[in-house]
């Protein structure tokens, strides 16, 4: 299983958000602070917890826009999906390794990630 930089930003998000959460429903029930303080750190683990799941989302939208690249242009180069979608080369190489490893993208020629062309499978 390999985890990517993206992953990681979701886990932690997940994981902070629900100890948040935790944390603030025994604050405001047993009484260590006040209630306005539990509730209020309630609410932020919550807010955590929701943006992992827009941040997954965003994720998805940003391997949709590499593939609809790769629809129309298979063995395009790593500049050229850059180019094309407006993205950073790190957010298209991580969209790139994502699709690779869940088998909906070849990686063709090309020692390097930018001498490389990439195509989706068939």
């Amino acid at each position: 299983m390999t985890i990517y930089s993206d992953d990681l930003v979701r886990i932690t998000h997940w994981t902070s958000g629900l100890g948040a959460c935790a944390f603030g429903v025994y604050d405001a029930v047993a009484g260590a602070g006040s209630d306005l303080h539990g509730l209020v750190m309630t609410y932020c683990g919550a807010v955590l917890v929701y943006t992992a799941g827009g941040f997954q989302d965003y994720l998805r939208r940003r391997d949709t826009r590499v593939v609809v690249h790769l629809a129309g242009n298979p063995g395009a180069s790593l500049p050229q999906i850059c180019a094309a979608t407006g993205l950073h080369k790190d957010r298209v190489g991580s969209s790139l390794q994502r699709l690779t490893a869940d088998g909906l993208v070849l990686s063709e020629s090309g020692s390097t990630a930018i001498s490389r062309s990439y195509r989706l499978t068939r």
